[in-house]
C-alpha cells in the first residue's frame, strides 16, 4: 500500500503525524445530497477531531517526547506514533474511495459538494469552532464511509489515550471548550454529536446544559441516576449501594 499522504510511517517525528493527522479532519467534505439529515455525523467528525487534538494538548506533544510519562518506553512512543499512522491511512483509504467514486460516476451522478449554507445556522457555527479551514479537500457521498471512518478514528483514538491517559489535564480542557458553546441548541447537538465518540465532551456539554457542577470526569463501571428525589421531615433515603455492615434503616 502507498504510504498516506507521502508520509513514511518510519521516517517522521511524532510531531508532524499528530500534526498531519490533524490537518486531515479539515479535508472532509460531504455531498450535497446527504442534506441536513447528516449534520449529526459530521459533528461527530468533529467531535473526534477534537478530541485527539486535546489529548496532544494534554501530553504536551510538541514538547514532552516522553508524551506526559516519564517511565514512558520507546515501543509505547512507537505504538503511538504507529496508532497516529493508522489515522493516516483510515484518511487516505477513504479519500481513494471518493476519488474511485467520483471516476466511476454516471452522467447526472449529482457530485456537487454541501455548502456551508446548507447547514442549519446551529451547525455552521459549532464546525467553526471545532476546525481549521482546509485548502485540500475531498467529498464523501455515502454516509456508511463516514460512520465507518468516525468508528475507526474513534477506536484508533481509545488505544492512544489508553497508552498515554491524561485525565486530569483533559477535563479542565473539555470543561472549558464545553464553556465556549455558550448556545443551549449547539450544546444539545454536542452532546448528541459526541456520543460513542468523546464521553468527556458529552459528559462536559450536559453538565453545561443541567447546571450541575459536581462531575469529575469520565464515568466507569456501573452508576446511579436519581432525579426528584424529595425527602420529608425526619425522613431517610438510601442513595447508592449498600455493602454489608449495620442495616442503613437500624436505628
Amino acid at each position: 500500500m502507498a504510504e498516506p499522504f507521502g508520509i513514511a510511517a518510519g521516517a517522521i517525528s511524532i510531531t508532524v503525524a499528530f500534526t498531519a493527522c490533524v490537518d486531515c479532519f479539515g479535508y472532509v467534505q460531504l455531498g450535497r445530497h446527504f442534506g441536513r439529515d447528516f449534520q449529526t455525523d459530521l459533528l461527530a467528525l468533529d467531535c473526534a477531531r477534537l478530541r485527539l487534538t486535546r489529548w496532544g494538548q494534554a501530553v504536551n506533544i510538541y514538547d514532552d517526547p516522553k508524551l506526559g510519562r516519564p517511565d514512558a518506553t520507546p515501543s509505547e512512543i512507537q505504538t503511538a506514533k504507529d496508532t497516529l499512522h493508522q489515522i493516516l491511512v483510515l484518511f487516505a483509504d477513504t479519500e481513494r474511495i471518493s476519488k474511485k467514486y467520483v471516476l466511476n460516476s454516471k452522467a447526472g451522478d449529482d457530485l456537487s459538494i454541501l455548502a456551508p449554507d446548507g447547514m442549519g445556522p446551529a451547525v455552521m457555527g459549532l464546525r467553526n469552532k471545532m476546525r481549521e479551514p482546509a485548502i485540500k479537500r475531498w467529498a464523501l457521498y455515502h454516509r456508511s464511509e463516514l460512520r465507518d471512518l468516525i468508528e475507526n478514528l474513534t477506536s484508533l483514538i481509545d488505544n492512544i489515550e489508553k497508552i498515554f491517559p491524561t485525565p486530569q489535564p483533559q477535563l479542565a480542557l473539555v470543561k472549558q471548550e464545553a464553556a465556549e458553546i455558550q448556545d443551549k441548541q449547539a450544546l444539545r447537538l454536542v452532546e448528541s454529536a459526541a456520543q460513542n465518540v468523546d464521553g468527556l465532551l458529552q459528559a462536559a456539554a450536559k453538565e453545561a446544559l443541567t447546571g450541575h457542577h459536581d462531575w469529575k470526569g469520565e464515568v466507569r463501571g456501573a452508576s446511579h441516576r436519581y432525579d426528584g428525589v424529595e425527602v420529608d421531615k425526619d425522613g431517610k433515603a438510601l442513595i447508592g449501594n449498600k455493602f454489608g455492615g449495620k442495616d442503613f434503616w437500624d436505628d
